[in-house]
C-alpha cells in the first residue's frame, strides 16, 4: 500500500503539470536524520524479511527505527501528508512492537483476500483465534486485517490501517512536492490572521507563478495545503469507518432483537434526533470553544462510544440505542466545528472547492463504504464487534490528524459577557443574524423546501422504481441502480463545481440548481421507463450538490467567525426538521393522492422556490 501511494502521488503530480526536479527543492527539517531513519526502516524491513536479524534484537531495532522515523516525520508535519505518514508509521510500529518484532496477519483476512491461509515469511506471523483480550494484546485492529481481494500482483493482499495512512500520506507529500514552486516553502512565508500558514503559502505561490501553472487549479492548491490535506484525510478515514459500523449496526441490532423492524427503526431514529434536539445548542457552544479542540475531543469521545457498542449489545439492546444517540450527539458538535474551522485553513478563493472536496469525501464514502462495509461485515461473521473497533481506530486517526493542524484562533467574547449571556440568548442572536441576512435566509428557506422534495423522493423512490418497466431487471437491483445514479451525480457535480471554483456566481448558480432540481423531480413523476429515471436521478444529484456547496460557502463567507457555528447549526436544524417531516408525511400523502402526484407537486414547489430567488436582489448579484 505505501508503494501504491508513491506511485499515485508521483503519477498524479506529473499529470497535473508538475516536475520531478521540484522534489529536490523541498526543505525538510532534520533532513539527515529523516533520511537516516527512512533508510534504517527500509533496511530493517529487508533484513527482517530475509531472516537475518536475531530474535533478541528484533524488538529493539524495530522500536528504535520506527520511533526515530515517526519523530522525524512529525517534525515536518506542516508539509502535506507528513502527519498521516507519521501516524501510519506509529500504528505499524506499535503492532510490530507488541508482537516482539513481528507483524501479525489476521488469518480470516487472508482467506477473504483469496490468499493461502498459511504464511512463509520472516516478517509476518499469523494471528488466529477469537476476537478477545488476546487479540487486542497482539495489536487488534492495527495488524494486517483489511483484505484486498483484487487478483492483481502486488495489489491482492492484506493490509493494515497504518499502511493505508502511510500510503495516503506519501501520496499527498509527493503530489504536493511535484507540483510545488521550487523557490518557495511554507516556513519562508509570513503568517496571516485568516487562512493559516499553509493557506498563505499556497496563495503566495499561486500568485508568483507565471501563466497557468499546476497550482492554478484549485484542487491542486488544496492538495498542497498541509492543513487542509490533514483535515480531508481525517474526514475520509472517519467517514469510511462510519459506513462500516453503520452496516454492522444493522446486523448487530437484528441479531439482538430477532430482526425486529421496530428495534431497527428506533436505532436509526437515535442517529437523526440529536441533530434536531442538540444541533442549535451545539452550535452556540462551538462558537464559545476552540474549534480545533472541539473536533479532537469529539473524535476521541466517538472512538470510545463506538467501541462500547458491541459490549453493550451483550447486555441489552437499549444500551446500544443510548450509545448510538450519544454518538450522534457528539457528531452534532463535530460538524459545525469543521464547517466553521474550514475558512481558517484555506484562503477565501478556494473555500468553495474545499467544501466540494469535503462533500466528495462524504459522498464517495457512501458509495464505496457501504458496499465494502457489507462485504467486510459479511466476512467478519461472528467477529462482528471488530467492525466497531476499527471505526474507533479511524476516529483516533482523525483526532490525531486534526490535532496536528494549525488553526488560527478567532476573536471570542469576553469571559464576563460569555458568563452573562445565556444559551437561549446566543441562539436568538444567531437566528436574528440569519433572519436579517437576506441571502442566507432566502437560501435556507429554499433549501428547506428542496429538502421536503428530496425527503419525499428518498421515502418514495423504491415504490417509484418498482412501478417502472424494468426490462428484466428485478426491483431491488433497479433501486440500487437508481441510488447509484444519484450518487454519481452528487460526486460528479461536486468535482466539477469545485474545479470551477470562483468562476461561477454563487447566487445565480443556486437559483438554477433549485429550479433544475424541481424540474427533475417533476419529470421523475412522469418517467415511464428505467433508463430515463436513471438519467433524471443523475440530474437530481448534480442539482443537489450545486445548491448545497455554494450555499455553505456563502454562509462561511458572510457570517462573522464568532457566530458561524450557531448560524450553521440553526440552518442544519431547520433543513433536517423538514427532511424528517417529509419522510414521515410523504407516504401518507402518496397513499391519499398517489405517488406521482406527490412527487410532481414537490418538484413544482421546489422549482417555484428556486425561481423566487430571483426576487431577492442580493441573490442575483452575489
Amino acid at each position: 500500500m505505501p508503494e501504491l501511494g508513491v506511485f499515485l502521488g508521483l503519477g498524479l503530480g506529473l499529470l497535473a503539470g508538475g516536475r520531478l526536479e521540484n522534489l529536490l527543492d523541498i526543505r525538510l527539517r532534520w533532513l539527515p536524520a529523516l533520511l537516516a531513519a527512512a533508510g534504517a526502516r527500509l533496511a530493517l524491513d529487508a533484513l527482517l524479511a530475509a531472516g537475518s536479524v536475531q530474535d533478541g534484537l528484533r524488538l529493539w531495532l524495530v522500536l528504535v527505527c520506527y520511533t526515530l522515523l515517526a519523530a522525524m516525520l512529525l517534525s515536518n508535519r506542516r508539509l502535506p501528508g507528513m502527519t498521516a505518514a507519521a501516524l501510519g508509521t506509529i500504528a505499524n510500529g506499535t503492532a510490530i512492537v507488541l508482537n516482539g518484532g513481528w507483524m501479525p496477519v489476521w488469518q480470516p483476512s487472508l482467506s477473504a483476500a483469496g490468499l493461502s491461509p498459511t504464511l512463509h515469511s520472516n516478517f509476518h506471523r499469523l494471528l488466529s483465534g477469537p476476537v478477545d483480550v488476546g487479540f487486542f494484546a497482539h495489536g487488534g485492529p492495527l495488524v494486517d486485517i483489511i483484505p484486498i481481494p483484487i487478483a492483481i500482483p502486488y495489489v491482492q493482499s492484506v493490509t493494515s490501517i497504518g499502511d493505508l495512512l502511510l500510503g495516503a500520506g506519501l501520496a499527498f507529500f509527493l503530489f504536493a512536492g511535484v507540483v510545488r514552486a521550487p523557490a518557495l516553502v511554507p516556513e519562508d512565508l509570513p503568517r496571516r490572521t485568516s487562512g493559516g500558514l499553509a493557506a498563505t503559502a499556497i496563495s503566495v505561490v499561486a500568485a508568483a507563478l507565471p501563466g497557468r501553472s499546476a497550482l492554478s487549479h484549485p484542487y491542486v492548491r488544496l492538495a498542497s495545503n498541509g492543513a487542509f490535506s490533514a483535515m480531508w484525510l481525517g474526514q475520509v478515514v472517519s467517514s469510511l469507518g462510519d459506513r462500516l459500523h453503520q452496516v454492522a449496526l444493522v446486523f448487530l441490532v437484528a441479531r439482538a432483537t430477532n430482526s425486529s423492524p421496530l428495534a431497527l427503526g428506533v436505532a436509526f431514529a437515535a442517529m437523526t434526533l440529536p441533530g434536531l434536539l442538540v444541533g442549535p445548542v451545539a452550535g452556540v457552544l462551538v462558537d464559545r470553544w476552540d474549534r480545533k479542540r472541539v473536533m479532537v475531543v469529539s473524535d476521541l469521545l466517538r472512538a470510545g462510544l463506538v467501541s462500547l457498542i458491541p459490549v453493550a449489545s451483550g447486555l441489552h439492546v437499549g444500551l446500544v440505542v443510548c450509545l448510538v444517540f450519544l454518538l450522534a450527539t457528539v457528531s452534532s458538535f463535530f460538524r459545525p466545528a469543521r464547517v466553521a474551522a474550514l475558512p481558517q485553513v484555506v484562503p477565501d478563493g478556494d473555500l468553495l472547492t474545499a467544501n466540494s472536496a469535503m462533500w466528495v469525501a462524504d459522498t464517495v464514502s457512501d458509495l464505496v463504504g457501504y458496499g465494502l462495509g457489507g462485504l467486510f461485515v459479511a466476512f467478519l461473521g461472528p467477529a462482528l464487534a471488530l467492525a466497531f473497533w476499527i471505526d474507533g481506530a479511524s476516529y483516533l486517526a482523525s483526532a490525531a490528524l486534526v490535532a496536528a493542524v494549525a488553526i488560527p484562533g478567532i476573536a471570542k467574547v469576553s469571559a464576563s459577557t460569555a458568563q452573562v449571556a445565556s444559551l437561549r440568548g446566543e441562539m436568538a442572536d444567531g437566528w436574528r443574524f440569519l433572519r436579517g441576512e437576506a441571502v442566507l435566509f432566502a437560501t435556507t428557506v429554499q433549501a428547506a423546501i428542496a429538502e421536503y422534495g428530496l425527503g419525499a423522493l428518498t421515502a418514495l423512490s423504491p415504490l417509484l422504481v418498482a412501478a417502472l418497466p424494468l426490462g428484466g431487471t428485478n426491483a431491488p437491483a433497479a433501486y440500487g441502480l437508481f441510488e447509484m445514479a444519484m450518487g454519481v451525480g452528487l460526486v460528479g457535480g461536486g468535482l466539477v463545481l469545485g474545479g470551477l471554483g470562483t468562476r461561477l456566481p454563487k447566487g445565480p448558480s443556486i437559483v438554477i440548481a433549485f429550479t433544475a432540481l424541481g424540474a427533475a423531480l417533476a419529470a421523475l413523476s412522469l418517467a415511464r421507463n428505467l433508463p430515463l429515471a436513471l438519467i433524471l436521478a443523475v440530474v437530481v444529484g448534480v442539482a443537489n450538490v450545486s445548491f448545497v456547496l455554494p450555499s455553505q460557502t456563502l454562509f462561511q463567507q458572510r457570517t462573522p467567525d464568532s457566530m458561524l457555528g450557531r448560524v450553521v447549526s440553526i440552518r442544519l436544524a431547520m433543513v433536517n426538521a423538514v427532511l424528517a417531516a417529509a419522510m414521515v408525511t410523504s407516504g401518507a400523502l402518496a397513499q391519499a393522492f398517489g405517488l406521482h402526484a406527490v412527487l410532481f407537486a414537490c418538484g413544482l414547489l421546489t422549482a417555484t422556490a428556486g425561481l423566487a430567488g430571483l426576487t431577492v436582489r442580493s441573490i442575483r448579484t452575489v
